[in-house]
């Protein structure tokens, strides 16, 4: 009986693919709907649901289909699957700086590092070039729990390439600076140091003379 069932459903599927390619978005719901009564999963529904309309590029009713599925999945602690939705989300919405922090407080949950610190990039990168320093330090402070030193450091180094460039906030880039040598000292690695130490020269010898100064004094 179970697998009858599969049987159907993976037919409804295809179904659904050859009414979205023909264009025919009524058909393709009418179909999901009936698919749907056999469903015992309201989230995998609501992703289907959401999928639909956003290939007939319906984008308000599918962003909020799709943002029921995550509390869905949610709910149900499948969290792998809330934060691909939210990724594919911000495909569509890349400048839903709120779904961002989300995604890196779920990352943070299922302890994907990498995922954490791109997310952080992002976000840092923005609030750089529209001068939200409070909010720079916001992120930051939310990854420190978190991402392994030295991954916080390729994020200071970053907000001070990029604060170099806008030639802006001497106070910040000097605060990054200290944090960066600060979390560099923890991790005990020499050699990254060195690197560091050398990027800041090239970049900035005011920078580097704090730089210097300051481990004098760690």
């Amino acid at each position: 009986m179970k697998h009858m069932q599969s049987d159907k459903q993976t037919i409804a599927w295809f179904k659904i693919a050859e009414c979205v390619s023909r264009g025919e978005k009524e058909r393709a719901l009418g179909v999901y709907r009936l698919l749907s009564h056999s469903f015992n999963d309201n989230a995998v529904a609501l992703q289907l649901e959401a999928d639909i309309y956003l290939s007939f590029n319906e984008q308000e009713k599918a962003i909020a289909l799709y943002h029921q599925a995550i509390k869905a999945y949610q709910k149900t602690d499948r969290l792998l699957e809330a934060v691909a939705i939210c990724e594919h989300l911000l495909t569509i919405t890349p400048s839903d700086f709120l779904l961002r922090k989300d995604v890196i407080r779920l990352f943070k949950t299922i302890g994907i590092v990498a995922k954490v610190v791109g997310h952080m990039r992002y976000l840092v990168k923005h609030y750089i070039h529209t001068n939200q320093w409070q909010e720079v330090k916001a992120i930051i402070a939310d990854g420190e729990d978190f991402a392994d030193p030295l991954g916080r450091v390729t994020i200071y180094q970053q907000m001070i390439f990029l604060l170099h460039r806008k030639g802006e906030s001497e106070g910040i880039s000097l605060w990054c600076l200290e944090k960066a040598i600060d979390d560099l000292l923890i991790a005990d690695n020499e050699k990254h140091m060195q690197e560091f130490l050398g990027l800041i020269q090239a970049l900035d010898d005011s920078l580097y003379g704090h730089a210097v100064e300051y481990l004098k004094k760690a």
